[in-house]
């Protein structure tokens, strides 16, 4: 082993580390993996941006913008809010029809963004049920990741690896090459997630209310304008109590008027009466510099948070959201938007105290407190996912038809041969722009670029496995190694490996690192290689298994009040299932 190859190694096993322990962002992590590979003279200069060029990162860039196109033309809205009224039967067959639907629309577009648009339509359906959202939120997970394996373009993963297939010669694969298998899984899936899986899903009943859900009155206290606070006269924004001491005036009592929505602007007068929000100690410090104190002898009212023309909502951080890595504080999140985050859930875990300081990531559910209209903006942000209805302004782009023509013609294009996927990907992208289905600025804005940034620092990885018969290396061992399961256990194998890999670490850093050894494979054990790179491909995107391991699943994480167990319990069977599924009709499609 020379040592080219134990260097490589040695960097791919820090970064699977690195990615495994999330202590440092994806994208950052990649991209100082060309860096490396540079410096230790691995790779020359041209090498180590190569995925900048790739035709999978090119091509999976395109693919968002699509998606992007859809979305602000509001076709996936509008397809998800006819889903909502839409006579389909009873609650269980309204969600079978669905889970069709998102199956229908995965394969297309990006899942992401399809769950984003169902997350609010299958609370709904819940609520509508009398059942804990719990039972619905995990199948449109799954289903979602499902319908992505029926096309090439249906996820990054297929994507990527056939990228990197196509860049090593091996370029057979076409638009629908995969969607037998894929429809063959997708069908497995359904089914279990309709029998066996519903079975086992949890139950996790939400409270009656949300303030009762975030037990968000029992941190809430009084605290009454004395004539000498020098808070007396001043706005709540020359104040900034948020920044100073971490808490946050949820309502005032002005003698017989309530102010449940106090905007920024809005100045405190002696003896109003504050409902403040936060840590007993920062009240305490608060009351004590302020000169507040709490108010005696009067009739008790309850604060009420619906009053006034206030709303409470639950929101999620979706992807790409310029709050993910940040904190309220950091974001002017109650001055931008004109509203209070009451309280958060990460991981299952409520939080109402420093709300100002945590920082937030994908999944994270905030309960918020505003005006229909700073709710309705909050909602029209790609940001955020409202859990349930909020009225949006509608755009000013009706141009759904035409965006939705532009998606057709890509996907005919790409799957009669008449372009290649990046080709055909591109030119959707020059049409969308161009017919203002999209605008540029919002590309910069609101495009997932870590997807793009982590292709881009991996895939020399991948180049780096191969020239330097590390690849290699590892392929002799794993034919060592399996040389007595047959091409069917050899196929199992390596899909099983994707899958444990995919559900610890990035799905796109397995793609890239297990494709070159893919094709060595299989070149070595006589196996046609196709084979085992539509392994890797189905592998890579079973993420069941763990709650983090794809974006979806941490997506319905906090609103499905799910534990990391549920998804063991559930998404393991499923995994198992789809393992034999792999090993049995692989080998069939393509043959040695």
């Amino acid at each position: 082993m020379t040592f080219d190859i134990v260097f490589v190694l040695a960097l791919a096993l820090a970064a699977l580390v690195l990615f495994a322990i999330d202590r440092l962002r994806l994208d950052q992590v990649a991209m100082a993996i060309p860096v490396a590979l540079l410096l230790g003279g691995i790779l020359t200069p041209a090498e180590a941006v190569s995925g900048l060029s790739s035709p999978a990162t090119v091509t999976v860039g395109a693919m968002l913008v699509l998606g992007l196109g859809l979305r602000k033309t509001g076709l996936v809205a509008a397809i998800g809010t006819w889903a909502r009224t839409a006579p389909l039967g009873g609650p269980h067959r309204r969600m079978f029809v669905l889970c069709l639907i998102v199956a229908l629309l995965s394969p297309f577009l990006n899942n992401t963004a399809v769950v984003m648009v169902f997350i609010p339509v299958f609370v709904s359906l819940a609520e509508q049920a009398e059942e804990p959202a719990s039972m619905y939120l995990m199948p449109l997970s799954f289903v979602s990741i499902l319908g992505g394996t029926v096309t090439l373009i249906g996820t990054s993963t297929n994507l990527v690896v056939h990228g990197e297939a196509v860049r090593r010669g091996y370029d057979d694969l076409g638009m629908f090459s995969i969607a037998p298998l894929g429809l063959i899984m997708l069908a497995i899936g359904l089914l279990y997630m309709f029998t066996i899986g519903r079975a086992q899903m949890p139950r996790r009943t939400r409270p009656p209310d949300l303030s009762s859900k975030y037990d968000v009155r029992r941190f809430v206290t009084e605290l009454l304008v004395t004539s000498d606070s020098p808070a007396e006269g001043r706005s709540l924004a020359e104040l900034k109590w948020g920044e100073r001491y971490g808490v946050t005036v949820l309502g005032i009592e002005r003698g017989e008027q309530d102010i449940t929505t106090p905007r920024g602007e809005r100045h405190i007068r002696p003896d109003d009466i504050l409902y403040v929000q936060g840590a007993a100690d920062r009240l305490l410090d608060l009351a004590r510099r302020q000169r507040l104190v709490t108010p005696r002898e009067r009739t008790r009212r309850q604060l009420k948070l619906t009053a006034g023309g206030g709303r409470m909502v639950e929101i999620i951080v979706a992807p790409g959201s310029p709050l993910v890595g940040r904190t309220l504080r950091d974001q002017g999140f109650a001055q931008r938007y004109d509203a209070t985050v009451l309280a958060i859930q990460q991981h299952g875990v409520t939080v109402t105290e420093r709300l100002a300081e945590i920082e937030f990531g994908v999944g994270d559910l905030l309960l918020v407190h505003g005006t229909t209209a700073a709710l309705e903006r909050l909602a029209d942000d790609p940001a955020f996912i409202p859990m349930s209805e909020v009225k949006t302004p509608s755009g000013d782009r009706p141009r759904a038809a035409v965006a939705a023509a532009i998606m057709v013609g890509v996907v005919a294009m790409a799957g009669f041969g008449v372009l290649n996927i990046m080709t055909a990907a591109l030119t959707g992208v020059g049409l969308m722009v161009f017919t203002s289905c999209v605008k540029v600025e919002e590309i910069y804005e609101e495009v997932d670029w870590l997807v793009i940034f982590v292709l881009a620092g991996l895939i020399p990885l991948g180049v780096a496995l191969e020239s330097t018969g590390a690849a290699s290396w590892l392929a002799g061992w794993v034919v060592i190694l399996t040389a007595d399961l047959g091409e069917v256990g050899l196929i199992a194998a390596f899909y099983l490996v994707t899958a444990i890999l995919t559900a610890i670490v990035s799905n796109a850093a397995t793609a890239v690192m297990l494709t070159p050894v893919a094709i060595l494979t299989a070149i070595e054990a006589g196996v046609n290689p196709y084979a085992l790179l539509v392994a890797v491909m189905f592998g890579a995107s079973a993420s069941f298994v763990t709650p983090f391991g794809y974006q979806t699943n941490v997506m319905i994480y906090a609103p499905g009040g799910y534990r990391f167990s549920d998804f063991v319990r559930v998404g393991g069977v499923l995994n198992l299932l789809l393992l034999v599924a792999a090993a049995i009709f692989i080998p069939i499609f393509w043959p040695s």
